[in-house]
């Protein structure tokens, strides 16, 4: 029986992560705040009001999330689907609305933008949870050629 018990124990805790955190500090936005925090670029707006979290909250999200682990498959599954994927797995489970799919023509590449609830953002790279660097490599963010659906 105490094997049993403990066997039970462990399953639970593995499957904890299948749990959405809970997040707390969610602040209200209006467009001109997340269009500040973005510093200009090409926007399609898909809301009137935005919902955002700090990044230590937000880091909760990534760490859940396992859109990382879905195979890459070109012209398929690719770098806009992990960005289309992320933004409404975000805006579905937590109801925050400021991940942008960031469309980068100069890169050649699609990715996330996140606005944080102090009014900064940050470039978001959905397949392998990462925070690129604004103008390496794929993410040149040339505010003139890129367009941002949010």
């Amino acid at each position: 029986m105490g094997e049993l018990v403990s066997t039970l124990i462990k399953l639970k805790d593995d499957l904890a992560i299948l749990t959405p955190p809970e997040l707390t500090g969610h602040k209200d936005m209006l467009k001109r705040d997340v269009s500040k925090a973005i510093g200009g670029a090409k926007m399609t707006w898909l809301d009137n009001k935005y919902v955002a979290v700090s990044e230590k909250e937000f880091q909760k999200i990534i760490d859940w999330d396992w859109t990382d682990n879905k195979k890459y498959v070109a012209e398929k599954y690719d770098c806009d689907n992990f960005a289309f994927s992320f933004k409404a797995r975000v805006d579905r489970k937590f109801h925050i609305n400021t991940v942008g799919l960031v469309i980068d023509y100069d890169g050649g590449h699609a990715y996330n933008i996140i606005i944080f609830s102090n009014g900064t953002s940050k470039i978001f790279e959905p397949q392998s949870d990462s925070w690129p660097k604004k103008g390496s490599g794929m993410y040149i963010f040339n505010r003139s050629n890129v367009e941002i659906i949010i």
